[in-house]
């Protein structure tokens, strides 16, 4: 089990910026956002990527996924979603979701993780949802496999796929496909009403990263700091080393009221004092 944090808490702030500060918090790998101004694939060109390798490697530092979920560059919040009704803004996402492959199969990152296809418009029946969102995953797994990177799936309240067996069963469309796997976020399930223990035990076999924040007890779908919430974000963590996964876990906040790099640091300071993540020594 290895740790890193997300660039989403750094929004607003440059990426090689944001990388420095995740690499100084002594996390070992960063989660690109996909998104403006970090790393949008339309933006990063051979130059412009081969700059952020050499940021990462100076920095001792791995990027571990590239996060394709919410881009407020192509609209607000999940849209455009895989399930829009508007076939253009379809093919943006899908678009969208290709060109996130060949950038991370450049810069070396092993996954793009998604949205569980998106909010199930009103004149759309959950069947024909369904049967629209596998219909464009195999638009996008052929370059998939071709590319050698996995297509993570995170499941989220309100969305398609919410609960670990709406996901399983998604998994099971494309015969356990390796190149399809789970971005197992903790707190979307506990948030769904789903505890988040048996969420993993049903999915651990089948998870390509795992995201983690803290949520209010109410489970309204808010991400605040590591221990100031009502997750039991320890036991979960020895869970999953009795597993034996040695994949990362992705520390995601995407919004908060303190500078992102005093959060970064208290995120840290958490899972030291839990005994999970190691001080680095090069930091």
């Amino acid at each position: 089990m290895k740790f890193g944090y997300s660039t989403t808490l750094f929004r607003l702030r440059p990426l090689q910026e944001a990388i420095e500060l995740i690499g100084k918090g002594g996390f070992n790998a960063v989660e690109l956002l996909a998104d403006r101004p970090h790393a949008f694939p339309e933006d990063i060109s051979a130059s412009e990527s081969a700059r952020l390798m050499e940021c990462l490697g100076q920095r001792k530092l791995k990027a571990c996924n590239l996060c394709a979920c919410s881009v407020s560059a192509l609209g607000v919040k999940d849209h455009p979603s895989w399930l829009e009704e508007d076939w253009v803004q379809r093919e943006t996402r899908i678009r969208y979701t290709l060109d996130c492959l060949r950038l991370s199969a450049a810069m070396g990152i092993p996954s793009v993780s998604t949205i569980a296809a998106g909010r199930i418009p009103s004149t759309m029946n959950r069947a024909d949802a369904w049967r629209l969102f596998v219909a464009n995953m195999q638009r996008v797994l052929p370059l998939a496999r071709k590319l050698a990177v996995k297509v993570l799936i995170q499941p989220e309240p309100e969305l398609l796929l919410e609960r670990s067996e709406e996901m399983l069963a998604f998994l099971r469309e494309f015969e356990m496909d390796p190149f399809m796997q789970v971005d197992f976020n903790l707190g979307h399930f506990y948030c769904a009403g789903e505890d988040p223990l048996d969420a993993w035990e049903t999915l651990k076999s089948h998870v390509g990263i795992i995201h983690i924040e803290d949520v209010p007890a109410d489970r309204k779908h808010k991400h605040v700091q590591l221990g100031e919430g009502s997750l039991d974000i320890q036991g979960f963590l020895r869970r999953v080393l009795e597993a034996e996964y040695e994949g990362y876990v992705v520390v995601r906040l995407d919004s908060y009221d303190q500078n992102p790099e005093d959060v970064v640091q208290t995120s840290a300071a958490y899972l030291k004092r839990a005994g999970f993540m190691p001080n680095r020594v090069d930091v």
